[in-house]
């Protein structure tokens, strides 16, 4: 038995890069490019950010954009009423993962657009959604509505890791090491992707540094919250070599084949 909680730090960095692929590709091929196909239309280009649905106008532009957010939201909800009825630490910590990115990203995205009007949200001219009747109280609602649901997120996760790690300093310096991989691994593979996309730096500072650096930047809430003092959870994660290898893989081949847009003709 291991009594006090501990996660392997290659395996923690291999859960990130396998995780955060797959709930970008989530959120732009199974939210964006499928609600595309939905509406009647076909994608012209899938990226690793973003992805491009022509022909669209009217409310059918506003429903794949708002897509994507709306599969976030999904997969946040799930992840979490998962996280509730399982006991396995990889698997509790793999749905924590799922919980808190979506969950981050989903509210970071109504804040971003509502200050910025760019990004999926924004519903001034030249916007996500836009263009919509007082476009100012839309930005002023969006924001609101993203602030409280960001700060809902933020304790919510606080709240499952303390469930799975307990208190006391170790506890605290797991809980830390967790979400810190999560910020910095996730923010500088996104970082990288982007890189390779055919339009510029655009894509680069307004989605994917959007959604990893910004959207969740509430990681340092999570990493730095309070000591608590309640018994220490019997918490193990060794090694999972296999883990590792198989999230370099994905991280390389999401890189290799979304980064640079895949075209359809």
């Amino acid at each position: 038995m291991h009594a006090r909680p501990r996660v392997d730090p290659w395996t923690m960095v291999g859960l990130v890069l396998l995780l955060l692929p797959l709930l970008t590709m989530a959120h732009e091929l199974l939210g964006h490019a499928l609600t595309c196909v939905a509406s009647g239309h076909r994608p012209s280009e899938l990226g690793a950010y973003y992805i491009e649905c022509p022909s669209t106008e009217g409310w059918a532009t506003r429903i794949v954009s708002m897509a994507g957010t709306g599969m976030d939201v999904l997969l946040a909800v799930l992840a979490y009423l998962a996280w509730r009825r399982v006991e396995r630490p990889l698997l509790r910590l793999m749905l924590w993962i799922v919980f808190a990115v979506t969950g981050m990203v989903a509210a970071g995205y109504w804040m971003f657009s509502g200050v910025t009007n760019l990004g999926d949200w924004g519903p001034d001219v030249g916007g996500g959604i836009g263009p919509l009747p007082w476009p100012w109280l839309w930005r002023v609602g969006l924001f609101v509505i993203g602030l409280y649901a960001y700060k809902r997120v933020i304790l919510i996760s606080i709240r499952m890791l303390i469930a799975m790690l307990g208190g006391g300093d170790q506890a605290r310096r797991v809980q830390r090491h967790i979400a810190m991989t999560v910020y910095v691994v996730g923010g500088v593979g996104a970082l990288v992707v982007s890189l390779f996309n055919p339009h510029g730096m655009v894509i680069t500072l307004t989605s994917a540094i959007a959604s990893t650096f910004g959207g969740l930047a509430g990681m340092f809430n999570v990493a730095y919250f309070p000591r608590c003092d309640l018994p220490v959870q019997d918490f193990y994660i060794g090694r999972h070599n296999a883990l590792v290898a198989v999230g370099v893989l994905v991280t390389l081949a999401f890189a290799a084949i979304l980064g640079p847009t895949v075209y359809l003709h």
